[in-house]
C-alpha cells in the first residue's frame, strides 16, 4: 500500500500543493536545530521513536528550533511544487507534546521559482493566508478558508515562539500559468503541475488514483492506483477533471512495477462538462467513449490514440476487471477560455489602424504587426501567440531594429519617445526590477549599456520580467564583448520574450474593451 499519508476527508478533493513529489521546497529557516526543516514535506505519517536521540537531543519527525531566549519567533519560507489558490491547511504537531508552538501564521506571494529566501524576504507584498492561530500539542490541526486565497507560488510559515512542527499540509487547486495552455506543442491535461484533479473514483483500497497524475514514473507498486480485487462483474473506474477543456492527441497509460496485477483491458470515457452533478460522475453509462477497449499487459507504458475529436473537460477510466496502474497523461492542446475567446474576437473585429497599434503596444515592429495582422481572423489565442511568434521570426534584422529601438533602455528613467503609450508603461513596471538597484549597480548599468550600444548600433534588450538588478547586470556582462551577429540572436529572442509577457497580460485582462478604445 502507499506510504503517502491520506488527505483529510474535507480534503480529499484538493491537491496538496506543499507535494514533495511535484517538486516544493523548503528555501530557508531561521532555526532547526533539533529537526530539519525537510520533514515538513515528508509524505508519510509522522512516526515517534522512543529510544532514538542524536548528539542534539531527542530525534523528532518533524521541524524543530531551539527554545527562543530572545524576541521573536521562527519561521520557514517554502516554495510550493503546484502554485495555486488554498482551501485549507493541516498544521500537523503530532508527537510535539510538550515542545509545538502556541500559534501558527502562514502567509503566500507570486515570486519566480528562482526567487532566493533573501528576495522573498525583502517583499512587503506577502499576504495571509491563514491569520495567526492557535494550535495544539500532538495534533493534526486543520484550518478550512472560508474563501480560498489568492494564488500563491512560496508560502511563509512563522511559528511563535518557537518549537515543532511535524507535517505541513497545504489543500488547494493548482493554478497553473496561463501560458502553459498557449504554447504550440501538446501539454499534459492530466498532470497535477496542469491542474488535472481527480474528481470521482470507484476503490482505491491499496492506492489513491491521484497518484495517476503525478510527476515521473512512479518509484515502486505502491506508487500508484490500485484497487481491491474485484469478486463482482463489471470494472473499476476513476474520472479525471483535465486543467482545461481541450481537444486530446494521445492518452499514454503506464503499468510499470503492476507485474502480477495489471488490468486485462481499458476502456476511456469523455465529457465536456463544466461542472458535472456527483450523480453524472458516479451513474454508469452515458459518457461518450473515447477510446474502445484495449488490452493492456503488465510493467507497460501503453500508447493510446482518440478515435475520435473532442472537447473534453473529464475522462472516466475502467480498468477490467480490476488492478493496478502508475501513472495516467492525456497530452493535448487546450481550447480557449470564454474570456479568452471574447478578447481574441475583439482583435479580430478591431480596424486595422486600431489592431495595429495594439499590437505595436506589443512589439514595436510595423513589419511584424503587418504580418500578424494579414492573418485575421485568428481562431484562437493559441493561433495568435504562434501567428506572432512565426511573424517575429520571418522579419528582417531592420524590422528587428525597430523593434528594438521601441523598447526603453533597462535602468533608463523613461520609455523610448518612440514606443506607444501602452508599450511604455508595460515596459515601465519591466523596469520595476531596477528600483531596488544600489548606486554601484546602476552606475556600472550605464555604462555598460553605453560601450553595448556604441559597439551593436542598438540597445541592450533583456527580459527584466524576475529578474534582479545584479542578475541584469550579469546578463549584460556576460553579452557587452560578443559579436553584433551573436547579439542580434540574443536580443531577438529576449524580445519575444517581451511580446508574449506583454500579450499574455492584455489576454488575461478584464479589459477587452482596451483595443475597441483605441479604434474611436
Amino acid at each position: 500500500m502507499s506510504s503517502r499519508q491520506k488527505s483529510p476527508p474535507e480534503f480529499a478533493h484538493l491537491v496538496n500543493l506543499a507535494e514533495d513529489l511535484t517538486g516544493t521546497f523548503v528555501l530557508w529557516a531561521t532555526d532547526d536545530y533539533f529537526a530539519e526543516k525537510e520533514n515538513l514535506l515528508r509524505p508519510d505519517a509522522p512516526v515517534f521513536l522512543a529510544e532514538k536521540f542524536t548528539d542534539k537531543g531527542k530525534w523528532m519527525d518533524g521541524w524543530e528550533t531551539q527554545r527562543k531566549r530572545s524576541d521573536g519567533h521562527d519561521v520557514c519560507i517554502i516554495r510550493l511544487g503546484t502554485p495555486g489558490a488554498v482551501h485549507g491547511v493541516v498544521f500537523d504537531t503530532t508527537h510535539f507534546r510538550g515542545n509545538a508552538p502556541t500559534q501558527v501564521l502562514l502567509e503566500g506571494i507570486v515570486a519566480p521559482y528562482t526567487a532566493s529566501a533573501d528576495e522573498l524576504n525583502a517583499r512587503t507584498d506577502w499576504h495571509a493566508i491563514v491569520v495567526e492561530t492557535p494550535v495544539k500539542p500532538n495534533t493534526e490541526n486543520t484550518v478550512t478558508l472560508a474563501t480560498p486565497s489568492a494564488r500563491a507560488t512560496h508560502v511563509r510559515l512563522h511559528i511563535f515562539p518557537d518549537g515543532g512542527v511535524a507535517r505541513l499540509r497545504i489543500f488547494g487547486d493548482v493554478v497553473a500559468d496561463d501560458r502553459l495552455f498557449l504554447r504550440s506543442g501538446v501539454v499534459d491535461l492530466a498532470a497535477v503541475e496542469s491542474g488535472g484533479t481527480i474528481a470521482a473514483v470507484s476503490d482505491e483500497f491499496f492506492g489513491p488514483p491521484s497518484n495517476l497524475l503525478l510527476p515521473g514514473r512512479g518509484a515502486n507498486m505502491g506508487d500508484g492506483w490500485e484497487t481491491a480485487r474485484r469478486r463482482t462483474p463489471g470494472s473499476d473506474w476513476c474520472v479525471i477533471k483535465l486543467a482545461r477543456r481541450g481537444v486530446l492527441e494521445r492518452i499514454e497509460l503506464d503499468t510499470a512495477f503492476f507485474k502480477g496485477n495489471a488490468p486485462q483491458t481499458v476502456i476511456v470515457e469523455a465529457i465536456d462538462e463544466e461542472a458535472p452533478s456527483k450523480d453524472r460522475l458516479h451513474t454508469l453509462g452515458g459518457w461518450p467513449v473515447l477510446i474502445s477497449r484495449t488490452p493492456l499487459v503488465q510493467h507497460k507504458k501503453h500508447m493510446l490514440e482518440p478515435e475520435r475529436p473532442m472537447i473534453v473537460t473529464h475522462l472516466r477510466v475502467h480498468i477490467f476487471p480490476h488492478g493496478g496502474v502508475n501513472r495516467l497523461r492525456a497530452f493535448g492542446h487546450a481550447v480557449d477560455t470564454a474570456h479568452e475567446a471574447l478578447m481574441v474576437k475583439t482583435f479580430n473585429e478591431l480596424p486595422a489602424a486600431a489592431a495595429s497599434e495594439l499590437l505595436r503596444s506589443f512589439c514595436g515592429s510595423s513589419t511584424w504587426a503587418a504580418q500578424v495582422l494579414s492573418q485575421r481572423p485568428l481562431s484562437s489565442a493559441r493561433t495568435m501567440s504562434a501567428a506572432m511568434e512565426q511573424a517575429w521570426w520571418s522579419a528582417s534584422e531592420a524590422d528587428h531594429l525597430e523593434a528594438f529601438a521601441a523598447h526603453p533602455q533597462i535602468g533608463a528613467t523613461q520609455a523610448s519617445s518612440s514606443a506607444t503609450a501602452q508599450s511604455a508603461s508595460w515596459s515601465s513596471a519591466e523596469q520595476a526590477a531596477m528600483s531596488t538597484a544600489t548606486t554601484s549597480t546602476a552606475a556600472t548599468l550605464a555604462a555598460l549599456n553605453a560601450r553595448y550600444l556604441e559597439k551593436n548600433g542598438f540597445i541592450y534588450i533583456v527580459c527584466a520580467a524576475g529578474r534582479s538588478p545584479t542578475e541584469l547586470l550579469q546578463v549584460l556582462q556576460d553579452r557587452v564583448d560578443n559579436d553584433r551577429a551573436s547579439e542580434l540572436e540574443n536580443a531577438a529572442r529576449e524580445q519575444l520574450k517581451i511580446t508574449r509577457l506583454r500579450f499574455e497580460k492584455w489576454l488575461a485582462s478584464g479589459q477587452s474593451d482596451h483595443a475597441a478604445k483605441a479604434g474611436h
